[in-house]
């Protein structure tokens, strides 16, 4: 279940109290298909029962669901794919031992040529989808992290510095990671890691300038994004 607003007909993700739109604060639940893709993905390690549990692998991502809003989820099953081809995911009902819903990799269905492709979406969810605007999206996800490959790769970025702005890109449609996500994965404050983040895409003299110009672009995309609330990850229903 999501929610809708009463005034404006937007979609929302399940916690959300307020209509970003019209600012209404009359929202119903509405039903979803419980499925959507993938737009970013990132495996953990935590306890995810009780205190002192076992700490266990867990693949958490962030799902654009068919009807248009992202929700935080945790991935079942294998670890999600690297692969510019969308993934489809599907919402499967579990006994509540973590904070996300739980959705599964769909199986691929069979082109008429032969191929194996992901299930593509239903005409009513593209509709629904244009309805809906994210700051960054998969698509820039995906490209901003090649970036940061590139980068590395040209050695513009250390492994640390690389890895601070991974993060930060993948945490970037959702508004930002949690403070208690950047000081279990990092170990600071949200406000010392955008300053980290920061000093990580600053431009030095060795750069090219088509490397200053990436920079450039990620540290306002990035300065952008987190500057939003922190989305509270969704609850099952």
């Amino acid at each position: 279940m999501i929610r809708r607003c009463g005034r404006c007909d937007k979609l929302f993700a399940p916690l959300t109290a307020e209509c970003s739109s019209c600012r209404s604060w009359d929202l119903e639940w509405s039903p979803s298909s419980g499925l959507g893709s993938i737009v970013s993905s990132r495996l953990v390690h935590r306890r995810v029962s009780r205190p002192k549990a076992p700490v266990v692998p867990l693949m958490i991502a962030i799902v654009e669901l068919d009807e248009g809003p992202w929700v935080y989820a945790t991935i079942e099953g294998d670890a999600v794919p690297a692969s510019d081809l969308p993934v489809r995911v599907r919402f499967e009902p579990r006994p509540r031992v973590d904070r996300f819903p739980v959705f599964a990799v769909c199986p691929a269905a069979p082109d008429s040529d032969g191929g194996v492709h992901p299930t593509s979406r239903p005409a009513s969810a593209s509709n629904a989808h244009h309805g809906v605007e994210h700051c960054c999206d998969a698509r820039w996800v995906r490209t901003s992290l090649r970036q940061c490959e590139l980068m590395a790769g040209a050695k513009a970025l250390d492994a640390t510095a690389n890895s601070l702005i991974s993060f930060a890109i993948r945490w970037a449609p959702s508004g930002g990671a949690t403070a208690a996500e950047l000081l279990v994965t990092f170990g600071v404050t949200r406000q010392r890691f955008l300053h980290m983040v920061d000093e990580a895409l600053h431009p030095q003299q060795t750069d090219s300038v088509e490397v200053r110009g990436l920079k450039h672009q990620l540290r306002d995309a990035l300065a952008q994004a987190w500057q939003m609330n922190p989305v509270v990850p969704t609850r099952c229903a």
